[in-house]
């Protein structure tokens, strides 16, 4: 017999062996012969008195359940339940209206003529002598009773209250001046003979419009 079947044949004979008993085993567990225990991960049910590993604690038995566990309540801030005051908005003031500025080329009445309701007083002086004839600013010819008056800027054609010393008389602007300072208007030779007035003054004056 050669080396080679000396280890062989015992490897058979062992396996063949094991085969035998596990079949033989197989059989019996089959039947019902043996029974079969099967390994549990847990007990189906702790006991009521362990906690954690080899760890009792004392029955709970008569405590209230008040008692087991403590309840503590919490205040609640009254900024989480109330609603937050909203602040009032500021009031936007109004601005102040500013007067639009005149165009060019419209005459601005001066500060004596500011107001065109009511009286007014301004500086004046007359004209006549030496312009009889002549052509007024807006092309009248000057005439003695003329019933005129000269001004800087206001329209020609417009209506003029003026009373001085008591007397009143209506003249109408159709000529430019004076042009001397201080003095807002040149009284035509009626107007100044119809209130009496001679050389520089002041008088009172309204516009009435054109």
């Amino acid at each position: 017999m050669s080396s080679r079947n000396k280890f062989v044949l015992p490897v058979l004979a062992a396996s063949a062996a094991i085969g035998v008993v596990a079949l033989t085993a197989a059989v019996l567990f089959a039947v019902g012969v043996m029974p079969v225990h099967y390994a549990e991960a847990s007990p189906a049910a702790a006991p009521s008195d362990l906690l954690g590993v080899g760890q009792r604690v004392a029955s709970l038995d008569g405590v209230e359940a008040a008692d087991k566990v403590p309840v503590v309540e919490a205040e609640v801030s009254e900024t989480l339940v109330t609603a937050p005051k909203r602040a009032k908005a500021p009031i936007p003031k109004p601005k102040p209206k500013v007067a639009a500025k005149p165009s060019r080329g419209t005459a601005a009445p001066s500060r004596a003529t500011a107001s065109a309701t009511g009286w007014q007083s301004a500086k004046a002086s007359w004209y006549g002598p030496g312009f009889y004839g002549r052509r007024t600013a807006s092309g009248a010819v000057l005439t003695k009773g003329m019933m005129n008056v000269a001004h800087k800027s206001l329209p020609f054609g417009t209506r003029i209250q003026f009373e001085y010393k008591g007397r009143t008389a209506t003249a109408v602007v159709n000529d430019r001046g004076p042009y001397i300072h201080g003095r807002v208007f040149d009284l035509g030779p009626g107007t100044a003979q119809a209130l009496g007035f001679g050389g520089v003054g002041t008088v009172k004056y309204r516009i009435l419009g054109r």
